[in-house]
C-alpha cells in the first residue's frame, strides 16, 4: 500500500519529506506530494481554503482512488482532513504530526471533526511538547474535545520539527 506524504506549507519542508522518503521506503512504497507553489513560487493565497481547494485535484489524481496511508506534517495535517472530508475510505491508516493550532482559523479547526470517526487503530498524532505552531497541551484539548480515543503523543522538542521516522515506520508497520 502506498504512503503518501503530505508536508508543511513552507519549502523547507520539501528536505523533511525527502528524508522520510528515503528512510522509510525500503519497507514502504512512499511519494511526496509537492505543493505546486514549491515550483511556481505563487503562495498568494487568501486563506488555506484557497490553498486547499487548488491542491486538492492534484491530490487525489497522485492517489487514484486507491486507498493509502498518510503521513502529515503541519498545513499538510489540514489537506489530509480536507482528503477525509472528500473520501474517507481511501485513507488506510493516518499519522498526523505538528499540527499548526496557532495558524489555522475556527473554519479550518472545524475540517479536524472528520477524525471523530476515524478508527482510533489507524490513527495517531505526535505533537511537540512545545511546538511554537501548537504545543503538545493545546493539541491533546483540541483533539480530546473531537475524539478523546486518538492516540497522541508528545516529543520534548520545542520546535516544528518532526524527525521520528521510527515512530512511522511503527505505525504503519502495524
Amino acid at each position: 500500500m502506498k504512503t503518501l506524504i503530505f508536508p508543511g506549507f513552507s519549502i523547507k519542508n520539501k528536505d523533511w519529506a525527502y528524508e522520510m522518503k528515503i528512510i522509510l521506503e525500503p519497507k514502504f512504497q512512499v511519494e511526496v506530494v509537492e505543493w505546486e507553489h514549491w515550483s511556481t513560487g505563487n503562495t498568494d493565497f487568501a486563506n488555506w481554503n484557497e490553498w486547499i481547494e487548488k491542491e486538492i485535484p492534484r491530490v487525489l489524481n497522485q492517489i487514484q482512488g486507491e486507498k493509502v496511508n498518510i503521513l502529515a506534517k503541519s498545513i499538510g495535517t489540514l489537506m489530509a482532513m480536507n482528503i477525509l472530508k472528500v473520501n474517507p475510505n481511501i485513507i488506510n491508516k493516518l499519522f498526523i504530526c505538528g499540527i499548526p493550532l496557532h495558524d489555522i482559523d475556527k473554519t479550518d479547526k472545524l475540517k479536524y471533526k472528520f477524525l471523530i470517526n476515524f478508527p482510533k487503530d489507524r490513527l495517531i498524532c505526535i505533537q511537540n511538547k512545545n511546538d511554537n505552531h501548537g504545543a503538545y497541551e493545546e493539541v491533546k484539548i483540541f483533539l480530546n474535545e473531537i475524539n478523546p480515543e486518538i492516540k497522541i503523543i508528545t516529543k520534548p522538542r520545542d520546535d516544528h520539527d518532526y524527525p521520528y521516522p521510527e515512530d512511522f515506520i511503527n505505525f504503519l508497520a502495524d
